[in-house]
């Protein structure tokens, strides 16, 4: 199969991705004359798939063609393949648009229109926060796994990730970044797009040539014209009244009665364990701890025999982190990545909770629905504790399992 394309396309790089999923090899042209595809399609336009049954056109439609010939791209349900073509469609109108007329004109395929710039700035922005909403609770955009929509998304967001979404334009949308750092770093992605460096200094475009300049004021003043003389402005309106603050509803552990066990306290004697050995610390939580006030949950992640590569595991453990923010105050927790890269892996986690229930984790984070939550009954069984503190405190193994990566949260 031939692929016509023009160098550099993120149209041609998604193409190309979903061609390594698929296993198909493509022999890439970037140098065709027009002359050379006319005919081929009834669209005139790159990209153009050339294969011994006919050409096809239109990045998307290849895109699809590609992946159902036979890819692990492809989604698992007749519905999940609909979600993965809204999220296409979504890219198209939202996406593509906008980032073409913000990012075009830095890299010279586009005139510089400051209004429209300005425009697009905010339409992407806003279409990244429809994506920000729908991972805060996802690793992909549909299912459990790459879809072709992460990966026509992914190269959509490349040249603005790498050119003008800097450090503080990305603080609003983590979970973007982070699914798009998974995108990204997969091997296949690897393959056609390199590394990729996320912005750190915003990229600017150059005022486009001829730009109007401000119009000149139509003349001067007279000298001897009088200024008109200045109104007494009329005495101020007495400010309302500020409405009242509303109260902030009491979070239902703040009425737990109070326990001599400072989870911060605990949080610090942890960050500042004697040279980095955690295990020297918690010898201070067992004789602080407060079973009556506080507890401790033993997690398994729930799909375990699909974890198979190291870094996605790790960015999953990464977003279960970042969304508990909600139960800071009220618990401590560590996440084990055990295994080997490749497979089997699992992730475990052991957690410190205020009162007796998991519950205010789990609404709080709506990844933790995903994991299998066991309560620790008996904290006087030495087994349990010198698990708890393998959880907490080991570099190397856990259960004879090997430690791939590890996520605190405090």
């Amino acid at each position: 199969m031939k692929l016509y394309a023009k160098p550099g396309s993120f149209r041609a790089q998604k193409i190309i991705i979903a061609a390594q999923y698929a296993d198909k090899k493509l022999e890439i042209i970037t140098d065709a004359k027009p002359a050379s595809i006319k005919g081929k399609s009834p669209i005139s336009k790159l990209p153009l798939l050339e294969t011994a049954e006919g050409c096809i056109a239109e990045s998307n439609a290849i895109g699809r063609f590609l992946v159902d010939s036979d890819s692990s791209l492809k989604a698992k349900t007749a519905l999940e393949n609909a979600q993965v073509d809204s999220w296409v469609d979504f890219c198209c109108n939202e996406i593509e648009v906008p980032s073409a007329v913000w990012v075009y004109p830095i890299v010279g395929w586009l005139g510089f229109h400051a209004e429209a710039t300005e425009k697009a700035k905010k339409d992407l922005k806003a279409a990244i926060m429809v994506l920000e909403a729908h991972l805060k609770s996802r690793t992909f955009l549909v299912g459990e796994s790459l879809t072709y929509a992460d990966v026509a998304l992914s190269c959509a967001l490349l040249l603005p990730f790498k050119l003008v979404l800097d450090e503080k334009t990305r603080k609003p949308f983590p979970c973007v970044t982070r699914w798009f750092l998974t995108c990204v770093n997969q091997k296949k992605f690897k393959e056609v797009v390199g590394e990729v460096t996320l912005c750190g200094k915003k990229a600017l475009a150059a005022k486009a040539a001829g730009a109007p300049a401000p119009a000149k004021a139509a003349g001067k003043k007279s000298k001897k014209e009088k200024k008109p003389e200045a109104k007494k402005p009329a005495p101020a309106a007495a400010p309302a009244a500020a409405p009242a603050p509303k109260k902030k509803a009491k979070n239902p552990l703040d009425e737990l009665p109070k326990s001599k066990f400072v989870v911060d306290a605990w949080k610090k004697q942890y960050s500042n364990a004697p040279g980095g050995d955690c295990y020297k610390v918690m010898p201070w939580l067992w004789e602080n701890f407060d079973k009556e006030g506080w507890s401790f949950f033993h997690g398994s992640y729930k799909y375990n025999k699909e974890l198979e590569v190291a870094f996605m595991t790790s960015n999953l453990a990464g977003g279960f982190v970042q969304r508990c923010d909600a139960v800071r105050k009220y618990s401590f927790g560590v996440i084990q990545i055990l295994g080997k890269d490749g497979g089997p892996m699992e992730i475990r986690i052991t957690w410190i909770m205020r009162g007796q229930s998991i519950d205010p984790l789990i609404e709080a984070n709506p990844d933790a629905e995903h994991y299998e939550w066991k309560k620790v009954e008996n904290l006087d069984d030495e087994k349990e504790k010198s698990y708890i503190a393998d959880m907490f405190c080991a570099w190397e193994t856990v259960d004879g399992l090997p430690i791939l990566d590890a996520k605190v949260f405090k």
